[in-house]
């Protein structure tokens, strides 16, 4: 009897069917990689195949024969490069930059879809010709659509096929109740922000012509031809209803603050965010000018609306206990580049030829008295002179504190002066260089980049607990 008992106690127990049936997902690393990798395949066989046809089909031209499928290729090599990345690595950035960049291809197709659409129409009247749309750029919008897709999949390090909440399912997604103290604080901010925008896009200029001749219009020179292409199609767009249109915008920002200030659907709000942020900056500010070869973060490139987004990213509810751009999707080492590109950036944009000229740095500070009060005027034209031809100079000093901003997060004793001096920079800019974004001119539509840059520092500031280490 005790040999009976002792056996049944040593044997193992038997697993049930259930248990040992294997899970159908191990994780959904493997296929947020791999659907970005196939994406990108997608993308780029699309662009090598023939967009339109001529002559019955006697005639096919590819993609790849014109600057746009050209971006769309590059594009497609990047997110499969992300995708690889993803599967081999896991690493947070590259599910971002696939899922970011099928955004953009997704966003550059329909474009691209509308004009070939126009084209075909005005060719239809010739029998000649007698040209039709080919596969190829279909084939690039499932493709784009595919790797946008990709961002949306359950978090990489999720082990089954769907992972059930107790407590509403996407109605929980939606919510943010683990943001609290810094964090909460930069999301109530953003919101804040988008509020401000809202009520900006409510000015009565914004609802004429205006908003599209004087506003969406003059951004796009200077910037190569992929860029304003689609803005400018863009604002042909919303120049047939400008008030329609501008009321749809002002709505929408106005939802995204209030989104963020309730704390019910701050998750879903952050990542509406994103995508608005990502569409303005490209169809509405043409990527703030940067690629003009004359933009300055003196006047606000890259843009503030770019800056909303990356704010963003940094503020999605994350790990407690860390500096609120480490505990991000980004991680610590994706925060830090984020941070490293922004400044090292604005220092190229400042040591750029058109910015070094001897009275370029008095011209536009000069030119900001436009539409300004007196006061404020009488202040640009005072600082206008005392620049005078110390443009060169000032450049390559403001430059060199750009770098130094850089450069200081990545490491922790020099942490915290780069980040005071960031803040001291961006309010000399916002004050000086942007005109408190041109707020009293009648015709801003968001503060501009000086109080963005100030939350970046918060999202960046290292915590009390982990300052109390470091001492000890």
């Amino acid at each position: 009897m005790s040999q009976q008992s002792t056996r049944t106690v040593a044997d193992p127990v038997q697993p049930s069917p259930a248990q040992r049936r294997p899970a159908p997902v191990r994780s959904w690393r493997l296929p947020a990689g791999l659907g970005a990798a196939a994406a990108g395949a997608v993308l780029i066989t699309g662009a090598c195949l023939p967009w339109v046809t001529t002559f019955a089909g006697l005639i096919a031209i590819s993609g790849l024969r014109g600057s746009n499928g050209r971006i769309l290729a590059a594009l497609g090599v990047i997110i499969a490069a992300a995708g690889l990345c993803h599967v081999v690595r896991g690493a947070p950035w590259s599910r971002w930059l696939a899922g970011l960049a099928g955004f953009a291809a997704t966003g550059f197709c329909g474009f691209l879809l509308l004009q070939l659409a126009a084209s075909l129409r005005s060719l239809s009247t010739d029998s000649m010709v007698a040209a039709r749309s080919g596969p190829g750029l279909w084939v690039c919008a499932a493709g784009s659509v595919l790797a946008f897709s990709t961002l949306f999949l359950p978090a990489s390090t999720q082990r089954a096929l769907v992972r059930r909440r107790p407590d509403g399912g996407l109605l929980a997604w939606a919510a943010g109740p683990c943001s609290t103290g810094l964090r909460r604080g930069i999301q109530i901010a953003l919101g804040a922000a988008w509020l401000a925008d809202g009520a900006l896009q409510l000015q009565p200029i914004m609802f004429t012509r205006g908003f599209v001749t004087q506003i969406l219009m003059p951004v796009t020179m200077g910037s190569p031809a992929g860029v304003t292409g689609p803005a400018l199609a863009f604002s042909r767009l919303v120049l047939h209803d400008p008030a329609g249109w501008d009321a749809a915008f002002a709505t929408i920002q106005l939802l995204l603050g209030a989104g963020l200030l309730w704390r019910r659907s701050v998750r879903a709000a952050l990542a509406a965010s994103i995508g608005w942020a990502l569409a303005v900056w490209w169809f509405g500010e043409a990527l703030g000018g940067v690629l003009t070869g004359t933009a300055s973060p003196l006047t606000g490139a890259p843009g503030a609306v770019l800056l909303y987004a990356l704010v963003a990213v940094l503020a999605w509810p994350g790990r407690a206990g860390r500096p609120v751009a480490a505990g991000s999707p980004l991680g610590r080492h994706g925060a830090a580049l984020a941070w490293l590109l922004l400044w090292a950036s604005s220092a190229y944009l400042l040591l750029q030829p058109a910015n070094r000229t001897p009275l370029s740095l008095h011209s536009a500070l000069a030119g900001l008295a436009t539409g300004e009060p007196g006061w404020l005027a009488g202040v640009d034209r005072a600082v206008a002179g005392t620049v005078g031809s110390h443009g060169p100079a000032i450049a390559i000093g403001l430059a060199v504190a750009c770098l130094a901003i850089a450069a200081g997060v990545l490491w922790p004793a020099t942490t915290r002066p780069a980040l005071l001096l960031s803040v001291v920079l961006a309010l000399v800019i916002w004050v000086f260089g942007e005109n408190f974004g041109g707020l009293l001119t009648g015709q801003a539509t968001d503060p501009n980049t000086g109080p963005l840059l100030i939350l970046l520092a918060a999202a960046y500031w290292p915590p009390r607990r982990a300052r109390r280490v470091r001492r000890q």
